[in-house]
C-alpha cells in the first residue's frame, strides 16, 4: 500500500464527510427559511433524502450513472454496488458520489416545502435519486477502463469538474417541474400577480446552515479532484472567491435598492456564486473566480424576479435561481473564463461554449422532461399537494401529527374563537410561543374581567333605557331604526317590534317625508345630520297621525364595521306653549317701554320748550334788574327751572340705561384735560359754598385713556356736585390714581372725598336705589330726585369699573369710582399736579372767551323756530354777541330763506334749524337744503334727549347738536367751533 493512495483515500473521505455535512446545511437553511408549521415535514424530509439516495444510489443508481457504457447513454453494470479490492479506493469513489446523490435529491425539498405531501415527496425523490441524476451524471462523467469519457456528452468534450450541471442544474429543473404542477402556496399571489412575502420562521437557523453549507463546499469542490493534488489549494481559493463575489453583489444590490434589507437574497446570492465556479474551479484564475460569481449573484437576483413576478413561480427557498439558473452560466463559464492551456486539445472557446450550452439544455431537458412527466401521471392518480386545511394548520401536524409550542398555542386560540372560554394556553418560560401564551393568558383574563364589565353596564344600559321618560331611538345608516325604548312607544304610540328595521321617516309627518325623497338613498334626513353634536327642533308624527314639536340630539358612534346614531327626542309642546306666552307677554312689555319711551320723549319736548324761554329770559332779567327783591325771585324761578331740567334729564338717562339703550363711545381722552374741565365747573359750585375743593394725584397718571368722555364727566360731575351739596363746611377732595399698572387692564381710580353730613349704615344698603336718599329730611332739605347714584353706578360698570362707599354720619363720606384706561402701550405716563391743572383751566377759560367775543362779531345767523319765545330769546342772546340775525317760522320758510340768501350772494354763515315744527319739519327742510347744494352750517335745535336723537339730525344733514333749555354757552361754542372748521375747510363766508 503506497503513501500516496492511503493520503488521497483519507482525503476523499474527509471531503465526503464534508458533503455529507451539507445534508444537514441544508436542512437548518430550508427549515429556518421556511414558516414554523411546515419546519419538521421540511427537516423529515432532508432525512428521508439520505435514506432514500443511499439504498436506490446503491441498489443500482450507481450502475446506471458508473457501470459500463452502453451506447454512452447508460450504464449497465455495478448494481447493488460490491467492492472486492483490497484498497477499497472504488468504495471511497462511491461514498463521495452517493452524498453527491443526496444533495442533488435534496435540493428540490426546499422548493417544493410547504405544500408537498411527504409521500409524493418520497416518490419524488425516487425519480431523481434512481433515474434522473444517474443517466445524465452518465452521459456526462461516465469513463472506460481507461479513464476516458464513456458518455455521450463526455465525448462531446462537455466539461462539469464538480456538477454544476449535474448535481445542481439536475437538483433544480427537477424542483422546477414539481413546483409548477403543485403551484404557489395559498396566498403568495393576490389577483394583481403582487407576491405576498411569507416571514421565514428561523433566519438565525437558515444562517447556520448557510454556513453549514459553505464548510461542506470546501469538500464537494475540492474532493472533486479524487487526490490530494496541488490543485486542491486553488480550487478551495476560487471557490471561497466566488461565494463571497456572489454575496456581495446581492448586499449592494439590496443597499442600492430597498430601503430593507433581505437577508435571504444575500444568502443566496452567495450560494449561486458557489454554485458557478462548482464548474470551472478547477481551470480558472482567482478574478476569473470572482467575475463568475458576481454575474452568478445578478443571474440570481433577475430569474428570482423573472420566476415570481413573470410566471409566478413559488420557490420557497430560491433553489431554482440558485442551483438551476446559477448552475448554467457556471456550465458556460468553463468555456468564457478557463485558462487557454487547460481547454480541451483541438477546441476553441466558441466550440467549447457550443458544448456548453448543449450540455446544459440537455440537462434541463431531461430532468425538467421527466420530473414533469412523473409527477403529472402520479397527481392525476394521487394528488400530490395537500388540501387547503392541510396547508392552513401546517404540514407538522397533517403530516406527522407532530405539534410545535406554537400550534398548540394556535388551537387554544382557535378553541377560543369558537366560544370555548374554559382552557388556557400551555405555558412554558423557554419559549418563545410559552412567553406568548403566558401574556395571552393575562389577555384572556383581563378579557373575562372586561366583558363581566360590558355585561353589567349593558344592564344599566337597558334599565336606564327603558326607564328614561324621553324617547331613545337608534338607527344606522341607512335610516333603519335597529333600538327604540319604552319611552319612544309611550311618545310615539308604536310597540318595539312595529318599528324596529322600519325606516325613521316613518316617525316623521308627510310633508318631511316628501323633502326626505329629493335625497338619495342612503343619504341621512338632513334634519338629523344637523342634530349631530347639537340640539334640532323638529316636528314629529304619533302613530295616530297626529304630529307635536320636538327637540332632537344626535350622537354618532363608530362600530368595528360600521356608523350608528343615537337620537334623544323631547315633546316640547308644553315648553313651546309657555315660549309663545312669553313671546306675547314681551311684546306687551316691549310695547310698553316704547310708550313709556315715546311718553318721556314728548314730555321732554312739551316741558324742554318752554323751559328755553322761561330760563333764557330770567337770564336776561338778571342783567337787567336792579332791585334786590327782584334778583332774589329772579334767581329762584331760574333755580327751580334747572332743578325741573335736572329731573326731566335723570329720568330719560335711566330709562334709557334700563331700556339697554346708552351706546359708549370708545375714544381716546386727554386725562390731564377731563380732570381741568370737571375742577373748573366744580370750582364755581364750591367758591359758592365757601369750600375748599382740592385736586391731588397719585403719579404716575397716563396721558390719554379710552373712554367714553361725556359719561364719565357725567358721574364724576355727579358725585362732586353730591359732595358740595352735602358738606356744609370743611373741604372736597378728588384723588386720582392709576391701579393695576403692570397689568393688561390697568383701570383709572378716583376718589371724591368730603367732610359733609355722611351716610347711616342702613341708608348704605339702598342708596343706589332709584328716587331714593338717605332719609326724607335730606331731600326736604337739600332736594334732589335720588337718581344721579343710581345713574352713576350704571354708567361706571358700563365703563368697565365699579363704585364703591364709606362714610360716617357727621364726618363725612368717600365714593371711589375706576373705569378701563384701554391699552396703554405707547402712552406716557405723566407726573401731575393740582395748582398746574387749577392754572391751566383759568388761563383756558379766559383765552376761549376772548375768542367767543373775536370770532362771532358781525355773522348772519338764520334761525329756523316756531316758538314765538324762543325766536325772541335766542335771537336776543346772539344779537348780543354782535350777530345779524334773520327769523323764519317753519321748515319750508326757513328752506326758501336760505336758498334765496345763498342765490343772492349773501349766504347766512349759520343756520339753527329747529327739528319739531309744523308745516315742514327741520329733519325734511335739512334733507332738502342739502340735496340743493347748501354746504353753509346747519345746527339742530331739539327737545328730545332720547337714543339716536343726535344720530337723527347728524343723518338728516345738520353738522352739530344742541338741545333745549338753550344753554348761551355751549351754543356759543358750538358755533365758535363751526366757524373755525369752516375757516379751515374753505369755507368761510
Amino acid at each position: 500500500m503506497s503513501y500516496e493512495l492511503t493520503t488521497n483515500t483519507i482525503w476523499v473521505l474527509l471531503c465526503t464527510s464534508l458533503v455529507f455535512l451539507m445534508q444537514a446545511g441544508f436542512c437548518c437553511l430550508e427549515s429556518g427559511l421556511s414558516r414554523s408549521k411546515n419546519s419538521i415535514n421540511v427537516a423529515t424530509k432532508n432525512v428521508v433524502d439520505f435514506f432514500i439516495g443511499t439504498f436506490i444510489f446503491w441498489l443500482f443508481g450507481y450502475g446506471l450513472m458508473f457501470g459500463e457504457s452502453f451506447q454512452g447513454l447508460i450504464g449497465t453494470s455495478g448494481f447493488v454496488f460490491a467492492d472486492s479490492s483490497s484498497t477499497h479506493w472504488l468504495t471511497v469513489v462511491f461514498l463521495f458520489q452517493l452524498v453527491f446523490c443526496s444533495t442533488a435529491m435534496t435540493i428540490s425539498s426546499g422548493a417544493v416545502a410547504e405544500r408537498m405531501r411527504f409521500r409524493s415527496y418520497v416518490i419524488l425523490a425516487c425519480a431523481i435519486g434512481a433515474v434522473a441524476y444517474p443517466v445524465f451524471g452518465h452521459w456526462a462523467w461516465a469513463t472506460d477502463a481507461s479513464g476516458a469519457p464513456a458518455g455521450w456528452l463526455g465525448k462531446l468534450g462537455f466539461m462539469d469538474f464538480a456538477g454544476s450541471s449535474v448535481v445542481h442544474s439536475v437538483g433544480a429543473w427537477s424542483a422546477l417541474a414539481a413546483v409548477l404542477i403543485l403551484g404557489p402556496r395559498t396566498g403568495r399571489f393576490n389577483q394583481n400577480a403582487e407576491k405576498s412575502r411569507f416571514s421565514a420562521s428561523n433566519l438565525p437557523l437558515a444562517a447556520l446552515g448557510f454556513l453549514i453549507l459553505w464548510f461542506g463546499w470546501f469538500g464537494f469542490n475540492g474532493g472533486s479532484t479524487l487526490a490530494l493534488n496541488g490543485e486542491v489549494p486553488s480550487i478551495i481559493l476560487n471557490t471561497i472567491l466566488a461565494g463571497i463575489a456572489g454575496g456581495v453583489f446581492a448586499l449592494v444590490w439590496e443597499l442600492c435598492s430597498s430601503k430593507q434589507i433581505s437577508v435571504e437574497n444575500i444568502f443566496n446570492g452567495s450560494l449561486a456564486g458557489l454554485v458557478a465556479v462548482t464548474a470551472s474551479c478547477n481551470v480558472v484564475s482567482y478574478p476569473s473566480a470572482i467575475l463568475i460569481g458576481l454575474i452568478a449573484g445578478a443571474v440570481m437576483l433577475g430569474s428570482c424576479c423573472l420566476l415570481e413576478k413573470r410566471f409566478q413561480v413559488d420557490d420557497v427557498v430560491g433553489a431554482i435561481p440558485v442551483h438551476g439558473f446559477a448552475g448554467v452560466w457556471g456550465t458556460l463559464a468553463v468555456a468564457l473564463f478557463a485558462e487557454a492551456e487547460l481547454l480541451p486539445d483541438g477546441f476553441s472557446r466558441l466550440q467549447l461554449l457550443g458544448i456548453q450550452a448543449l450540455g446544459a439544455a440537455v440537462c434541463f431537458v431531461w430532468s425538467f422532461g421527466f420530473i414533469w412527466s412523473c409527477m403529472w401521471l402520479l397527481n392525476r392518480f394521487l394528488p400530490i399537494r395537500v388540501s387547503l386545511e392541510d396547508e392552513k394548520i401546517g404540514l407538522n401536524v397533517a403530516e406527522h401529527g407532530a405539534s410545535t409550542e406554537l400550534h398548540s398555542l394556535l388551537e387554544t386560540m382557535i378553541a377560543h374563537e369558537k366560544g370555548d372560554n374554559t382552557s388556557r394556553a400551555e405555558v412554558d418560560d423557554f419559549t418563545e410561543a410559552g412567553i406568548v401564551g403566558y401574556q395571552y393568558n393575562r389577555v384572556l383574563d383581563a378579557q373575562e374581567v372586561l366583558l363581566s364589565d360590558v355585561k353589567d353596564r349593558e344592564l344599566r344600559y337597558r334599565s336606564i333605557m327603558d326607564n328614561v321618560m324621553d324617547a331613545i331611538i337608534t338607527i344606522n345608516l341607512d335610516g333603519k331604526i335597529e333600538e327604540f325604548n319604552l319611552g319612544a312607544e309611550h311618545l310615539f304610540g308604536y310597540l318595539n317590534h312595529e318599528v324596529i328595521g322600519q325606516n325613521i321617516n316613518l316617525l316623521s309627518p308627510p310633508l318631511h317625508q316628501q323633502l326626505q325623497q329629493e335625497y338619495s338613498d342612503g343619504d341621512l334626513n338632513p334634519q338629523l345630520v344637523r342634530a349631530i353634536g347639537s340640539r334640532q327642533e323638529i316636528v314629529a308624527q304619533r302613530q295616530d297621525g297626529s304630529t307635536f314639536p320636538a327637540e332632537l340630539a344626535v350622537s354618532s358612534v363608530v362600530l368595528a364595521d360600521r356608523e350608528i346614531f343615537t337620537g334623544i327626542i323631547q315633546d316640547i309642546s308644553e315648553r313651546k306653549e309657555y315660549e309663545r306666552s312669553l313671546n306675547e307677554a314681551r311684546k306687551r312689555a316691549e310695547a310698553a317701554s316704547d310708550a313709556k319711551s315715546e311718553f318721556l320723549a314728548n314730555m321732554s319736548h312739551e316741558i324742554r320748550t318752554p323751559m328755553t324761554a322761561i330760563l333764557g329770559f330770567t337770564d336776561i332779567l338778571l342783567g337787567n334788574l336792579k332791585n334786590n327783591e327782584d334778583i332774589e325771585a329772579a334767581h329762584i324761578v331760574k333755580r327751580n327751572g334747572e332743578y325741573l331740567i335736572g329731573v326731566i334729564n335723570d329720568i330719560l338717562d335711566l330709562s334709557k340705561i334700563e331700556a339697554r339703550k346708552v351706546e359708549l363711545e370708545q375714544v381716546r381722552v386727554n386725562t390731564p384735560e377731563i380732570i381741568r374741565d370737571i375742577a373748573a365747573l366744580m370750582q364755581v359750585k364750591a367758591d359758592l359754598k365757601q369750600l375748599k375743593l382740592e385736586i391731588e394725584f397719585e403719579n404716575p397718571i397716563p396721558e390719554t385713556i379710552i373712554t367714553d368722555p361725556t359719561r364719565l364727566r357725567q358721574v364724576l360731575i355727579n358725585l362732586l356736585g353730591n359732595a358740595i351739596k352735602f358738606t356744609e363746611t370743611g373741604s372736597v377732595k378728588l384723588c386720582i390714581r392709576t391701579i393695576n399698572l403692570e397689568d393688561s387692564c390697568a383701570q383709572l381710580q378716583f376718589d371724591v372725598i368730603d367732610t359733609g353730613i355722611g351716610i347711616s349704615e342702613a341708608a348704605l344698603a339702598q342708596i343706589y336705589q332709584p328716587f331714593t336718599q338717605a332719609d326724607n329730611s335730606t331731600t326736604r332739605k337739600y332736594g334732589g330726585t335720588g337718581l344721579g347714584l343710581a345713574i352713576s353706578k350704571r354708567l361706571v360698570e358700563m365703563l368697565g369699573g365699579r363704585i364703591q362707599v364709606t362714610s360716617k354720619v357727621g364726618v363725612g363720606s368717600t365714593f371711589t369710582i375706576s373705569v378701563n384706561t384701554g391699552s396703554l402701550e405707547g402712552v406716557r405716563l405723566l407726573q401731575l399736579d393740582a395748582s398746574s391743572i387749577r392754572k391751566a383751566a383759568l388761563e383756558q377759560n379766559q383765552e376761549h372767551a376772548l375768542d367767543l367775543t373775536n370770532s362771532l362779531a358781525s355773522r348772519r345767523v338764520l334761525i329756523v323756530e316756531d316758538g314765538l319765545d324762543n325766536q325772541r330769546l335766542i335771537s336776543f342772546l346772539l344779537k348780543k354777541e354782535g350777530m345779524q340775525v334773520d327769523l323764519a317760522d317753519n321748515g319750508k320758510l326757513g328752506y326758501e330763506q336760505a336758498l334765496v340768501a345763498q342765490t343772492a350772494g349773501t349766504p347766512y354763515d349759520f343756520v339753527l334749524m329747529d327739528m319739531q315744527m309744523p308745516v315742514m319739519d327741520g329733519y325734511t327742510a335739512t334733507r332738502k337744503l342739502r340735496e340743493a347744494g347748501y354746504k353753509r352750517p346747519i345746527i339742530a335745535l331739539t327737545a328730545h334727549a332720547m337714543k339716536n336723537d343726535m344720530e337723527k339730525c347728524l343723518n338728516a344733514g345738520c353738522d352739530a347738536y344742541a338741545t333745549k333749555p338753550v344753554n348761551k354757552q355751549k351754543l356759543l361754542e358750538t358755533i365758535s367751533h363751526l366757524a373755525e372748521s369752516s375757516t379751515v375747510a374753505g369755507r368761510t363766508p
